[in-house]
C-alpha cells in the first residue's frame, strides 16, 4: 500500500463514522486545485525552506471553511514534509469512497465528447462486466483520433483509431513490443 493509499485509508476511516465522507472529498478537490507549486498558497506551503510552524499558522485560515478533518490531515503533512502528496492523497480518498459505495470510476478519452446514447451505452456494459455501477469521467482529445480509451483502475483498454493504427503498423514492420 501506498503511503498516499494509506493516508487516504485514515482519513476515510476518521470520515465515515463523523459523516464527514463527502465534505472531506470536496475539501481535498478545492484544495488540490490551491496548493500548488505554481500558485501562491502552494509556494509558501510547499517550500521547504519555510519552517513548519509557519505553515500551521498558515493552515489557520482553512479552518471555518474545511473540515476540521481535513485541516487535521494537512497538519499532520506539513509535520511530515508530505504536503506535496496531497494529489495523491486526493485521488486515493476518491477511489476509497468509490469503492465503499460500490462504484467504479471509468475515465474516457475520445476525440469528440461523447453523445448521451455512447455514455449510456459504456456505462451500462462497465456495470455490466464488474457488477459495480459506473461513473464516468471524460476528456477529450482530438489526437486519438476516434474510437475511445478506457482506463478503469490500472486497466486500460485502447479502442482508439490510433492505437489501432499503432498496431497495424508494428505488425508492418515487424516490431514487437
Amino acid at each position: 500500500m501506498s503511503a498516499a493509499s494509506t493516508y487516504a485509508e485514515a482519513l476515510f476511516e476518521a470520515a465515515e463514522p463523523a459523516g464527514a465522507v463527502d465534505a472531506v472529498r470536496d475539501d481535498l478537490d478545492a484544495l488540490r486545485q490551491v496548493i500548488t507549486p505554481h500558485g501562491d498558497v502552494g509556494r509558501v506551503l510547499l517550500n521547504p525552506e519555510v519552517d513548519s510552524e509557519v505553515k500551521k499558522n498558515a493552515l489557520g485560515a482553512l479552518e471555518g471553511t474545511n473540515n476540521p478533518l481535513t485541516v487535521n490531515l494537512l497538519r499532520v503533512l506539513v509535520d511530515r514534509g508530505r504536503l506535496e502528496e496531497l494529489g495523491e492523497i486526493a485521488d486515493a480518498y476518491t477511489d476509497r469512497v468509490n469503492r465503499a459505495s460500490g462504484q467504479i470510476v471509468v475515465e474516457v478519452t475520445s476525440a469528440v465528447p461523447l453523445t448521451d446514447d455512447l455514455r449510456e451505452q459504456v456505462v451500462a456494459r462497465v456495470t455490466e462486466q464488474t457488477g459495480r455501477a459506473a461513473k464516468i469521467t471524460e476528456t477529450v482529445d482530438p489526437e486519438i483520433l476516434g474510437g475511445l480509451v478506457l482506463r478503469i483502475g490500472g486497466v486500460v483498454t485502447d479502442a482508439s483509431l490510433r492505437g489501432r493504427l499503432r498496431g497495424l503498423r508494428k505488425s508492418i514492420t515487424g516490431i514487437h513490443s
